[in-house]
């Protein structure tokens, strides 16, 4: 099985030496060189390659003199240990976190020493004589895996190991617990420190809630905020993972600065409508000057009334446009919509906020502030005019939107009244009919039959014109409801 894993090694090592490592692309004077013919000159070129030609010097021909036993014959293999390192650089720069993978290289350096360690014991044990006393290995069990266990409790420390009986013993123990004591401590503190720099974010994330809330708790603040800050604290870090990402960016050249800030920044900042005939060059500027804020459900963005200093524009969550009297959701505003942007320019009458924006839930936004534009624009004097004409447009727009609302509201209005009169028409009209046909169905009194048969006596014709029922005719009016009364029969006496 040995034979097998180291024979495969070989072939991985011939291959990376034959078609791997000449084809690597070099940069020579700023420029990347991808020719093969000067590749495959520069890989030859290099210290790496003899090492690569030494280490692939086949030895194993040896065994037949020698045998099998004698694997230093493989020694000249670990001339390619650059190799592992080149990979291990290569993988680290291409993960997204690479911690896992710095944590695995010190752990490999770690087994590797106590493999080295529990070869060195086996060797001395055999020299020496397997079982000839105590402390070396009494050839029972798993040769290698014995081995190991009694290098790991060496190189640790652990002690209760057998007391050494002669020289060679007491030094290879003495080696073994400097090489623990001074070797396994730099490990050990180096993963100590790959873990601290992964972990290095999530502490200055705890250090700043716990600071907060002290400070907090210190001045009597009620529970419900204390509950708002820790909430805005685990979302914004949910969100973000930061809490000020230009500190990231600082170390970044200013044209790297804005590549980054332009991947992330230029589709949202696109859709906003006062910047959308404007050159390329302020929006670079611009999209530097963006910064993240997040809202809790409930927070107010901005408040009517107050002066405009910032415009925001969601990235993710929605918004709330309330009524002047904070009752009624106007609107919603979702990913992507932009609200405060004609504030940003200071025209006078609209430097106020003109309506109360409400978050609905949580939501980040990129807020843009009044300064941060003007600097950009002292650059960019063209874009200030084109600005401006932009502005104008988009407040008669506004403008124009707001009588469109305001006679589509009133329209409503004028409905609703119609449908409630017609209601209330129906409704008398029926109430009047009931009346009239309960007159009609009531029986005559015997008072009334009296005075009937008294005027019957007197003038008979007009008495039986009178006796005849009224009709009622009701007429519509926006104002009153009037009616008239028509007799169905003329009195001929008027004629």
């Amino acid at each position: 099985m040995w034979m097998t894993a180291d024979f495969f090694c070989d072939i991985i090592y011939l291959l990376d030496v034959v078609f791997v490592k000449p084809r690597l692309m070099f940069l020579h004077e700023g420029f990347w060189v991808d020719d093969p013919v000067e590749t495959r000159k520069n890989y030859k070129r290099k210290l790496q390659y003899k090492f690569d030609i030494i280490s692939l010097l086949p030895l194993e021909i040896l065994y037949f003199y020698f045998g099998t036993q004698k694997v230093i014959l493989r020694l000249p293999r670990l001339l390619k240990l650059q190799t592992f390192w080149e990979f291990h650089q290569a993988i680290d720069r291409v993960l997204s976190s690479p911690y896992v993978v710095r944590i695995g290289k010190m752990l490999f350096y770690i087994f590797y020493l106590i493999h080295l360690n529990a070869c060195a014991y086996y060797a001395l044990s055999d020299h020496i004589g397997l079982g000839s006393n105590g402390w070396v290995y009494d050839n029972q069990g798993n040769a290698y895996i014995r081995c190991f266990y009694f290098a790991t409790k060496t190189a640790t420390s652990i002690g209760k190991n057998p007391k050494p009986e002669n020289t060679k013993e007491y030094l290879y123990m003495t080696a073994a617990w400097l090489m623990g004591v001074f070797v396994f401590a730099l490990l050990i503190s180096q993963i100590r420190d790959i873990i601290a720099t992964a972990s290095r974010a999530q502490t200055e994330y705890r250090k700043s809630v716990d600071g907060c809330t002290r400070y907090l708790r210190k001045l009597n603040m009620p529970a419900s905020l204390l509950s708002r800050v820790t909430c805005w604290f685990s979302y914004t870090w949910s969100q973000q993972r930061c809490f000020d990402e230009s500190k990231i960016l600082n170390f970044l050249p200013s044209n790297m600065k804005q590549d980054v800030a332009l991947e992330v920044h230029i589709k949202t900042l696109s859709k906003v409508q006062l910047f959308r005939d404007c050159s390329s060059s302020l929006l670079r500027d611009l999209v530097l000057q963006l910064r993240p804020v997040s809202f809790l459900p409930g927070d107010v963005v901005v408040r009517r009334g107050d002066v405009g200093h910032q415009m925001y524009i969601i990235k993710c969550g929605e918004c709330y446009v309330m009524s002047p009297d904070d009752k009624e959701v106007l609107a919603t505003l979702g990913e992507g919509s932009v609200f405060g942007e004609i504030s940003l320019l200071g025209i006078e009458g609209l430097r106020r906020r003109t309506a109360t924006v409400r978050s609905r839930g949580y939501s980040s936004l990129f807020a843009l502030s009044r300064n941060d534009l003007n600097a950009a624009l002292k650059q960019h004097k063209e874009a200030a005019n084109i600005l401006r004409l932009r502005a104008d447009q988009i407040i008669r727009e506004n403008a124009a939107r707001q009588v469109r609302q305001k006679l589509e509201r009133e329209m409503s209005r004028k409905r609703s009244e119609d449908y409630n009169y017609r209601r209330r028409k129906s409704t008398v009209s029926g109430d009047n009919k009931s009346i009239g046909e309960g007159k009609k169905l009531r029986p005559p009194s015997a008072q009334s039959k009296i005075k009937l048969s008294a005027f019957s006596e007197i003038n008979p014709v007009r008495a039986a014109h009178r006796s005849s029922l009224p009709k009622i005719v009701f007429s519509n009016s926006s104002e009153r409801l009037t009616g008239d009364i028509n007799y169905i029969d003329k009195d001929p006496c008027n004629n």
